[in-house]
């Protein structure tokens, strides 16, 4: 029979049994202890901020382009269609619910399936575990990364509700193709935000984050494919959706971008980033997630772009350039090319908000901005200043001009002898007549006559940049200016004399919406409203018998008002033109100096892109006159002597004058009663 044991051995018994314990506890706990050390607090994951692309929105807040170093746009879940977070959920962490950061059901069952195929087969990592290891931790496959970010996952989930873990985790992940976090990727692969996607795309970006490279549905479409089933197969497991649903999903073609889009608007954004990046720097452009409002109207911005390539397609075709767009093919962008090339210009003439810019064919081809960027002899559209400063300085559209040859001294003792279009000359005519059918002779007289200096004064006054000298054929358009400040000034004509500074931007956000800057139009009077209304009267003679007649051929008629440009080499095509509410400017030429071919004038080469991008633009708003200001009177004249008609006079037409300048007269080659 056995003695019973002395209270004092058990007592022993017990403090061993602790020490035993002690010791591998305390081992634990010393190692929980160092392994922390270097660990950010989990309060630090709020104030994580990932960096963020600038975006570009138009002016009805459309996104237009994105500028990076991480493709990344924060959304917040309640943006997140349900079916992409159950299929997160079923593909990734099915008790991601129920856990506290880790799940030693599925790490104990990787580690035995890792054992037995002596390799790693699964993955146990939580979606809490996945969040730690993106925001803070390394990549390494190392024990030590391992138990940091075990510990650091506990810590998060003490410190956030599930919705703010699984939030954070959609936002920072990685998908492929650069694009970080749900938003980014749906834009990347399907071209539509994350809220717009279909069940199958919500289980096709959910099976990527596993390995973007291996399951990208544009390198390895079959692989995403089969991808895409596990996470169907997944959710339905799950009860997230039905097997109906699974089938249906499972047999959706998905229509994957396999490149990214056409950048709509590229010129138009490399021009407002250039803006940025001098204003914020390159750090804040990239990563601090800055939203840009514009001025940009994608609707016109791509009539635009159809306009100028459609019509220089046509070009290549009906000229039979030796290079053409298609046939060269560019492999990466460079600064000039052998095709021909376009560019448009549009902008609101009363407030200068631009509205389309195209600096070429294709900026993925050729990043050199043909709009803002390329000094070109703008040919006879300079004559609009020419006229513009002898009407202010009381020249009217009724006086007569002498169209007949004419040789200029120039200072060097030689002489210039210059000619017209076609060679004729037309003898005495109404400057209005002059100026529609774009005749130099007259055009060099007047400036003459107002001079050169005067000129050069009244283009600058109306938006023109460029440096100019007052040489004579100045009048005939022979120094450099670029598409915008053509357009700029042109503008002030339609807005009845009001200058309004070219604007792209209109406001800059932070990330978190709060105003960093608003732009203001400027606006400046530069011209009465009356000499900008006899202006306009005659520029839509240009329009309506000129010059630009075939805008009215094509059956538009609308008051429009322009002019057309071509350089007496055949190089450069140009028109500009106008309603009371849009103004907008085309350019046709080679980046290197060559004809267009023979007689290739701005009324053939860039007129019909104008017509096409205005009758687009236009369609559907209200038709509506140049407004007509005070002091503006009509008399019925004379067409050859430009004096008050009689009613004997072959030629009358009513004309417009600034009150004060209408004739006094009545002409006197022709009989009869003075019509009143």
């Amino acid at each position: 029979m056995s003695q019973p044991k002395s209270g004092k051995a058990v007592h022993g018994r017990w403090v061993a049994v602790v020490i035993l314990l002690a010791v591998p506890l305390g081992a634990l706990l010393g190692l929980f202890l160092w392994f922390s050390t270097d660990l950010p607090s989990p309060d630090a994951l709020m104030s994580v901020r990932p960096w963020e692309g600038t975006v570009i929105y138009d002016i009805k807040n459309r996104p237009v382009k994105a500028f990076y170093e991480e493709d990344r746009a924060v959304v917040s879940l309640d943006e997140m269609p349900q079916d992409l977070l159950d299929a997160f959920i079923a593909v990734e962490d099915r008790q991601f619910y129920r856990h506290w950061g880790l799940n030693f059901f599925s790490i104990g069952r990787a580690l035995v399936e890792d054992i037995i195929a002596r390799r790693v087969v699964r993955g146990a990592s939580t979606i809490t575990q996945q969040l730690a290891r993106n925001l803070f931790l390394t990549l390494d496959q190392t024990m030590s990364r391992k138990i940091k970010e075990a510990i650091l996952a506990v810590r998060i989930e003490r410190h956030y509700t599930k919705r703010e873990i699984l939030s954070m985790y959609l936002n920072q992940i990685y998908f492929g193709d650069g694009a970080y976090g749900v938003e980014a990727a749906a834009r990347r692969f399907f071209g539509k935000s994350v809220a717009d996607l279909s069940l199958a795309e919500c289980a096709m970006l959910a099976g990527l984050p596993r390995n973007p490279t291996a399951y990208s549905p544009r390198r390895h479409p079959e692989r995403a494919r089969a991808r895409q089933t596990i996470v169907l197969k997944a959710m339905r497991e799950t009860g997230a959706i039905t097997r109906l649903e699974e089938e249906e999903a499972s047999r959706e073609e998905l229509s994957v971008m396999m490149t990214d889009a056409a950048e709509t608007g590229a010129y138009f954004t490399e021009y407002v980033r250039q803006v940025l990046e001098d204003k914020y720097g390159a750090a804040a452009l990239y990563r601090e997630g800055l939203k840009v409002y514009t001025t940009l109207d994608l609707e016109m911005q791509r009539a635009a772009e159809t306009a100028v390539e459609s019509n220089l397609q046509r070009m290549e075709k009906e000229l039979r350039y030796r290079s053409r767009r298609r046939d060269v093919g560019q492999e990466q962008a460079a600064a000039t090319t052998d095709y021909i090339q376009g560019a448009l210009l549009a902008l609101d003439p009363n407030t200068g908000h631009i509205k389309a810019m195209v600096g070429g064919r294709s900026f993925a081809e050729s990043n050199w901005n043909r709009a803002t960027q390329a000094k070109r002899q703008p040919g006879s559209a300079f004559k609009v200043f020419v006229y513009t400063a002898a009407v202010d300085n009381g020249l009217t559209p009724a006086d007569i001009l002498i169209d007949d040859p004419l040789v200029v001294r120039l200072p060097d003792g030689t002489h210039w002898r210059p000619n017209n279009y076609d060679a004729e000359f037309a003898g005495p005519l109404p400057a209005r007549k002059a100026l529609a059918r774009s005749i130099n002779i007259p055009a060099i007289k007047v400036a003459d006559q107002v001079g050169l200096q005067t000129v050069i004064d009244y283009a600058h006054r109306m938006g023109v940049r460029s440096q100019m000298k007052p040489y004579m054929s100045l009048a005939l358009g022979t120094m450099e200016v670029d598409l915008l400040e053509m357009v700029s000034a042109f503008g002030v004509l339609a807005a009845g004399g009001i200058k309004a500074e070219p604007v792209a931007i209109l406001r800059i956000e932070s990330r978190d919406g709060r105003v960093l800057e608003r732009y203001q139009s400027r606006k400046s009077e530069v011209l009465s409203p009356q000499t900008a209304y006899v202006m306009n009267s005659m520029l839509e003679s240009v329009v309506n018998e000129g010059t630009a007649g075939s805008v009215r051929s094509k059956g538009i008629t609308r008051p429009l008002a322009g002019k057309t440009g071509t350089t007496d080499d055949y190089s450069d095509a140009w028109f500009v033109g106008y309603s009371p509410d849009l103004c907008a400017g085309t350019w046709v030429g080679f980046d290197e100096r060559r004809r267009l071919g023979e007689r290739v004038s701005g009324a053939r080469a860039a007129l019909p892109v104008w017509i096409d991008f205005m009758q687009a633009a236009l369609r559907g708003k209200p038709e509506r006159p140049f407004p007509e200001p005070d002091g503006i009177v009509h008399r019925q004249v004379c067409g050859a002597t430009g004096l008050l008609a009689r009613d004997g006079c072959p030629i009358q037409r009513s004309e417009v004058f600034i009150e004060g300048s209408e004739p006094s007269q009545a002409c006197e080659e022709h009989g009869g009663s003075i019509i009143q």
